[in-house]
This record gives C-alpha cells, sequence and structure tokens, in this order.
C-alpha cells in the first residue's frame, strides 16, 4: 500500500483473518504441571501453621496486599501521580522502577477512562522460592479503556511477582517471562516510549521518532472510516491502531495465506461474569504488522475496520462472507480513489477464471485452498453480486444472522434460505451469470 491509498499489486494483497485474541483460552498455559505442588522439604513432618502463621497467599492477597497495590497503582494512572505508581515497586529493583516509569507515561499519553487492575482468582500464586520464601507470582488481568475509542475496558494478561519484606508486601517482578505464556505478543505501552496521536475516531500508537507516520496513518484512517461506517451501518466510537516497530507487538501466528498478515483486526476481550471465568468480545483494535507499518493506508486500513465493525455481531459467519464483506468495502474506497478500471479488469478475470469453476462457495478451513489469494477476490465477487442483487440492507441482515450461528452448514443454509430465497446451489449458479454491477 503506499500512502495515499494506492491500489496494491492483485495477487500480492495481504488482508487480515479477524484474529480472536482468546485470553480465557491462551492462559491455560499458565498452570503447568506441578505449580501449585509444596517445595520440597527435607523433613518428613509438614509443620501445621498456627493462628499467627497465616498462609503466604493469604496475607499477600489480604489487607495491604496485591489487591491494595494494584488499586494504588490504577488510581495513580488515572490521576497522574508517578511517586503513587512507584510506591510499591522494589526500590532495589532500578530496571523494574525504570520499566514501569515508562510505562506509566505511556499509558498517561494514551488518555484513559478507565482502568483497573484484579488478580486472577482462576490461578494459584506461584511460588519463586529463588527469590524467598514469601515471594509469590500470580496472574493479573489489567482491564484498560481507552478514552473516547473503547465502548468497555477490555482485559490484558500480566504476570506481577510480589514479596514481603519487613511485613509490607512490595512489586519486585513483572514476570515478563512467565507473561510469554500467556501471550505471544507485547502490548505497545510495553515496548519502549510511544508516540500517540488523537483524531476524531481514531487514536494511533507508534514508537517515539514516529509521528509524522502516526499522523499520515491518522489521516488515512479517517479518511477510511466514513465508507465504512456507511456500508456496515454500524458506529464506534472509535479505532485503536497500533504501529509499532517491534515485532512482538504482533502475534506470530496472526497470518493470511500462509503470509505474515499486514494488519490484524484483533478482538477486545473483557471477562463476563465477577470471577472472569468467561470472557466477551466489547470492541476491536487494529495492530498493524511492524514490517507493514510506514506503507499500510486507507483500503487496508478499510478492510480491517470493516473487521473490527462487523466482529460484535459474532464470529460463526462462512469466512467468504467475513473476507468478502470487507473486501467489498476495500474495493468501494478504492473506486472513489480513482481505481475503477484496475477493479474492472480484475473483476474480469475473476469472473472468466475462478466464478465460472466455482462448485460451493469458498469453505472456510481450506479458504485459501482452490484459490489461494484469489479466494479474497471470490468472495469479493459473492458480496458485490449479493448487494447488486438484494441491496446492502438484506446482506448485512444476512451476515448478522449467520454470525449469530451456530456455524452449521444446515443453519447456513437455512438462513440462505430465508434471507435471499435460494439455497447455496442456486447461489453458486447464478453467481455463474454474473457480469458485474450495471
Amino acid at each position: 500500500m503506499t500512502t495515499d491509498g494506492a491500489r496494491p499489486t492483485r495477487g500480492r494483497r495481504w488482508t487480515a483473518v479477524a484474529a480472536v485474541l482468546a485470553i480465557a483460552a491462551a492462559a491455560t498455559t499458565w498452570a503447568v504441571a506441578g505449580r501449585d505442588d509444596p517445595p520440597a522439604s527435607s523433613s518428613a513432618a509438614t509443620p501445621t501453621p498456627t493462628v499467627s502463621e497465616q498462609p503466604v497467599e493469604e496475607r499477600m492477597l489480604a489487607g495491604a496486599g496485591a489487591g491494595a497495590i494494584l488499586k494504588t497503582r490504577a488510581t495513580a494512572v488515572l490521576t497522574g501521580r508517578l511517586s503513587q505508581y512507584l510506591q510499591y515497586v522494589d526500590p532495589a529493583n532500578k530496571k523494574l522502577r525504570e520499566r514501569d516509569q515508562q510505562v506509566f507515561a505511556n499509558l498517561r499519553k494514551l488518555g484513559l477512562a478507565r482502568l483497573s487492575y484484579q488478580v486472577d482468582a482462576n490461578w494459584a500464586p506461584e511460588v519463586q522460592a529463588q527469590h524467598g520464601p514469601s515471594v509469590r507470582a500470580v496472574r493479573v488481568l489489567m482491564l484498560i479503556q481507552v478514552a473516547g475509542i473503547d465502548a468497555a475496558p477490555r482485559a490484558t494478561g500480566l504476570g506481577y511477582t510480589f514479596a514481603e519484606r519487613d511485613g509490607r508486601w512490595l512489586l519486585v517482578d513483572d514476570d515478563l517471562a512467565a507473561e510469554a505464556d500467556l501471550k505471544a505478543y507485547r502490548e505497545p505501552w510495553d515496548l519502549g516510549a510511544i508516540e500517540v496521536v488523537r483524531r476524531p475516531g481514531v487514536v494511533v500508537v507508534a514508537p517515539v521518532g514516529e509521528r509524522p507516520n502516526a499522523e499520515r496513518l491518522a489521516h488515512e484512517s479517517q479518511a477510511a472510516i466514513p465508507i465504512v461506517r456507511s456500508t456496515t451501518r454500524r458506529v464506534q466510537a472509535g479505532i485503536l491502531v497500533i504501529a509499532m516497530a517491534d515485532n512482538r507487538s504482533m502475534d506470530p501466528e496472526w497470518r493470511t495465506g500462509g503470509h505474515p498478515a499486514a494488519a490484524v483486526a484483533a478482538h477486545n476481550f473483557a471477562p463476563a461474569n465477577p470471577e472472569a471465568s468467561e470472557f466477551k468480545v466489547v470492541g476491536s483494535r487494529v495492530v498493524i504488522n511492524p514490517d507493514q507499518r510506514t506503507r499500510a493506508g486507507r483500503l487496508l486500513l478499510a478492510h480491517e475496520f470493516t473487521h473490527a465493525a462487523m466482529g460484535l455481531l459474532g464470529n460463526s459467519a462462512p469466512t467468504w462472507l467475513v473476507e468478502g464483506f470487507a473486501m467489498y468495502v476495500e474495493n468501494r474506497l478504492a473506486a472513489q480513489n480513482g481505481y475503477e478500471q484496475e477493479l474492472a479488469a480484475e473483476r474480469r478475470t475473476l469472473l472468466r477464471e475462478k466464478v465460472s469453476a466455482l462448485v460451493v462457495l469458498p469453505i472456510d478451513g481450506v479458504f485459501h485452498g482452490d484459490y489461494d489469494e484469489d479466494s479474497y477476490g471470490v468472495s469479493w465477487i459473492i458480496v458485490e453480486y449479493l448487494v447488486t442483487k438484494y441491496g446492502q440492507a438484506a446482506v448485512n441482515s444476512l451476515y448478522a444472522d449467520l454470525a449469530r450461528g451456530p456455524d452449521a452448514p444446515a443453519v447456513r443454509e437455512q438462513v440462505l434460505r430465508k434471507h435471499l430465497k435460494l439455497s447455496e446451489t442456486a447461489l453458486v449458479a447464478a453467481l455463474k451469470k454474473y457480469d458485474g454491477p450495471s
């Protein structure tokens, strides 16, 4: 993509599947075998704690322990009090205090409406015997809401290590090594100093020193938002765009067609119950591949913003509709930006070489199988045909019904018949007669 939204070369368009950041599922890697076993003892007898010998975990979680420290840190960020944020950080751990100071500055730049931390009660504290007998690592959920962007706080997992020193609990490590077991990427505020550019409807996060690119991406985002809203008929408060240089800002598993994705619309999850044992989708953010951050333009952003807008409807829609709908929005914007001839040529090629050979609609599990990257083009043609034949409102209703699921073939067939009055077989036959919008 060029910076002015230029049309990508056919066959080299990297578009991303809406990524699911399954916090609850990913967290299962935290629970390793034996982690809750008591440390080995040279004595055969196990001492019984007296009333005055309250277990370490209970002392850490009660009173002025971990919960109070986390609440203090959240309040400090929201009120801009660095000294309060560092109040319970180990004075002897200079590297941790430096990291925390940078994280604090980054979070302040973001502009937060809400921030809280909670110890995840679903995971037992982990003994850190190498640091002392009263040292425990815990899983923490950070609930963060960017002002004017997020409709609700989203959860991200942390690993914090607390130690009892002279009757006082301190944060002695942010346990990033343990955190790697929870997810394969890092939040942008954990990756050094950042630039934040805020415009109506969008916040862009970039590395320090890359403000011009952040400004460009904010401009490109604002150029993409109107077509997304007018097509999807869904209005979000805003969108967070992450464009970091560090490869750790993006999960290496976010791939499309065998290639690293140029960008992904990653779901935001929030606890669905007080125990945080279940999670629900509350929005999305767009993460740009570091390799693509200076080239990503309005077309790619329109594609990913469409995934973000439709993500709240559910995740059971067939891939041909999910990707075809995003391609349809992207190509509408491309047409508005002067690429009608290129689109017409691409349409003719797809109709002649690919759609004419359709037997079934592109299948989820092998979406790239028969058509490789052209699966996106074929899916675009399908959605364009549906909008041309039935209208945008009908296609949006079809999407909403299919997204709610379940994704069983029989249910999908029933929904097609409900909205389009035809079967999948009949739809494939109709597509072969399609020669483009009038």
